[in-house]
């Protein structure tokens, strides 16, 4: 549960590393369409600063994740005087309050690019204008949301599992759940850097 609750702090701050990049590139955006050549310049490079090194991070840790689970050798059965001990049960809560924080965190930053891109398609009108990159970048808020989504359902999946084999006796590390979580967010930065790449051309 250690290593879950490492590689998820990993992910999380990598996700709102690009987040941050994602939000910033709009705000550059923001301040061309007001004529503040200077401050969009600088958010255009926060964003370079803060997207790309993350989603090249993202796929160095999530290959060094996948490689850590096919190391984790299935441990001898939970101990009778262990499944007693409160001590396994409050480190499975806090390993899915690890999981909620994440979840949390990704959706409240896709609602924050999605209410954005909207801010800057009203932006639009009002100063008879088109926001190109404003337009492109759409959708990568709805993907925010997708993930931190998927990190709620696993952690809560995680969870009843944890605590189910733990009663019995023969608790594991779900190797399976762990992988799924692996590709599915491997996937969605390949989405991510697709869409990104696609705007910048």
């Amino acid at each position: 549960m250690a290593l879950e609750r490492t590689y998820l702090g990993y992910f999380k701050l990598l996700f709102v590393s690009i987040g941050t990049g994602l939000v910033s590139e709009r705000l550059a955006v923001l301040f061309i369409a007001l004529h503040y050549a200077r401050l969009g310049h600088f958010f255009h490079e926060l964003f370079n600063v803060l997207t790309w090194p993350a989603i090249a991070l993202i796929f160095v840790v999530g290959f060094n994740f996948m490689f850590d689970l096919r190391h984790i050798e299935k441990g001898p059965a939970v101990a009778a005087k262990e499944i007693i001990d409160p001590r396994i049960y409050m480190a499975a809560e806090r390993t899915f309050l690890a999981w909620v924080r994440t979840g949390i965190g990704l959706i409240a930053f896709g609602f924050v690019i999605e209410k954005f891109d909207f801010f800057l398609e009203q932006l639009s009108i009002m100063l008879h204008t088109k926001l190109v990159m404003g337009e492109g970048f759409s959708g990568m808020g709805i993907v925010f949301i997708i993930l931190g989504v998927t990190n709620l359902v696993i952690g809560g999946v995680n969870f009843i599992r944890t605590v189910k084999r733990v009663d019995m006796g023969d608790y594991h590390v779900n190797k399976f759940l762990y992988g799924l979580y692996g590709v599915i967010l491997l996937g969605i930065t390949v989405v991510l850097a697709i869409m990104i790449i696609r705007v910048s051309l």
